[in-house]
């Protein structure tokens, strides 16, 4: 008798369907040190009682990824009709070489591998180191010295920890990936000089917004917490940060600590913020010499209370790319802050200004306000504002102050806050003994002149 051979066809789940993979995202988290490849690798699962025959596995940036990938023995940027048999799984495999010494690359490579079933796809990210650098990865920081050898890239945020000092040379570069923070709990110390400031800064370096270079939102900022102690910022350039909330954001300071200054900045300038630029809440801040400007919300806030210094300071806004100034002033001093469902919670206010021009494109750009008995407590002298509304008597005089006069700067749309030598902010200022020289190391004269600019 004749055998009968029979072959059963197999099947593809047609539509739905679960795929499982066993990474998040695949990390290329070698640091290059010379020219060289990488191959990293992960696993598609597929969860299913059926076959499935996945329509296609491809790189999202096709013929212009730096990757390229290795399935079934096939080298492929791009494959179709891949079979997975029932509870069974396959390897992708990714490769992808840097020279690390060239500039040109960016600081993360990225790309994603896009798995599509049954019209739903699925994303695998894929991120490489593309420059040699320090990586910092989601890190906690005990006491360090960084210095001026190559640029420092943070990735998913570092946290300066609770009593660590971060100590930051002249002439860092740090870079910060979209996502990240620079957490303070301890103290962070950045001691740049005038000709070798030290600039933190988003790490797309491959960004050209219609000519700019600079685009608000690039990173979240820096996260002074109620742990800090008495850190200090000389020199230093915080640009196109605020994704989240501010540039810099110091929080309340633990009641334990009694510290003279939970942040002090001298020579500072804080650029062109999606948010806040510098956002203080009842805490204890001093500002010399510092240019703070091109703010989405207000480029200085103190709020629900505090104690602060502001000497020699330019803050204005007048908007610009990614930058809408049509609302929030660049200043608000409040005793208060607005918890919409409780109320209002805030402290005792005290605020010394000497010398600070506050200007931009609204009618009033500074606003002063308290509530409830918490004292307000605010001394204005030889300041220039640009507000139209009259300032409330019973909550301030200013001495000596300017209102609504052109500062003159020298080209506030490419961000040269410089005043002209006939500006009337020339020789209307008053001598403060602690900053004997500009934002430009030039000394101040006696009358000197308002804003972090002497005019020449």
């Amino acid at each position: 008798m004749q055998g009968i051979i029979s072959c059963k066809k197999t099947t593809f789940l047609t539509q739905g369907g679960n795929l499982s993979f066993s990474v998040d995202t695949l990390r290329f988290d070698t640091l290059f040190t010379t020219m060289g490849s990488v191959t990293r690798s992960f696993k598609i699962y597929n969860d299913n009682k059926q076959a499935v025959r996945i329509n296609q596995i491809r790189l999202e940036n096709g013929q212009q990824s730096a990757y390229r990938m290795n399935i079934d023995g096939v080298a492929t940027q791009a494959i179709q009709n891949v079979e997975i048999a029932p509870n069974d799984s396959i390897y992708v495999f990714v490769a992808i070489t840097i020279d690390p010494t060239s500039a040109t690359n960016p600081f993360i490579v990225q790309d994603k591998v896009l798995i599509t079933l049954n019209e739903n796809t699925s994303e695998i990210p894929l991120e490489a180191f593309g420059q040699d650098a320090h990586y910092i990865v989601g890190e906690i920081l005990d006491s360090q010295t960084w210095i001026n050898d190559k640029p420092y890239v943070i990735i998913h945020s570092a946290l300066v920890d609770t009593n660590a000092v971060l100590t930051i040379q002249k002439g860092c570069r740090i870079y910060m990936h979209q996502d990240s923070k620079l957490y303070v709990a301890g103290t962070l110390n950045v001691f740049g000089t005038k000709t070798d400031s030290v600039i933190f800064q988003g790490d797309r370096l491959d960004r050209d917004y219609f000519g700019y270079k600079d685009y608000p939102g690039e990173w979240r900022g820096i996260d002074f917490l109620n742990t800090g102690w008495q850190s200090i910022m000389n020199y230093c350039i915080v640009k196109n940060a605020g994704i989240s909330d501010a540039a810099i954001l110091v929080r309340p300071p633990d009641k334990n600590l009694g510290v003279a200054n939970m942040l002090e900045m001298n020579n500072c300038t804080i650029a062109n913020s999606a948010s806040y630029g510098v956002l203080c809440i009842n805490s204890k801040v001093l500002m010399n010499n510092c240019l703070v400007h091109t703010c989405g919300l207000q480029s200085v806030a103190m709020i629900e209370g505090g104690d602060y210094r502001m000497n020699f300071c330019t803050i204005a806004t007048y908007g610009g790319i990614g930058i809408n100034h049509a609302q929030q002033p660049s200043v608000a001093i409040l005793n208060y802050r607005d918890t919409s469902l409780t109320g209002y919670t805030g402290a005792n206010l005290n605020l010394i200004m000497n010398n600070c021009v506050v200007d931009g494109s609204l009618e009033d750009e500074i606003v002063l306000a308290k509530k409830n008995n918490w004292t307000f407590s605010v001394s204005i002298n030889h300041c220039a504002f640009k507000r139209k509304t009259a300032l409330d008597n019973a909550l301030v005089s200013p001495v000596n102050t300017l209102f609504n006069v052109q500062p003159q700067f020298k080209d506030y749309a490419k961000w040269d806050f410089h005043i002209e030598a006939t500006s009337a902010l020339k020789g209307a200022g008053i001598s403060v003994p602690i900053v004997i020289e500009d934002m430009d190391g030039i000394p101040r004269p006696n009358p000197p002149s308002i804003g972090c600019y002497e005019a020449l």
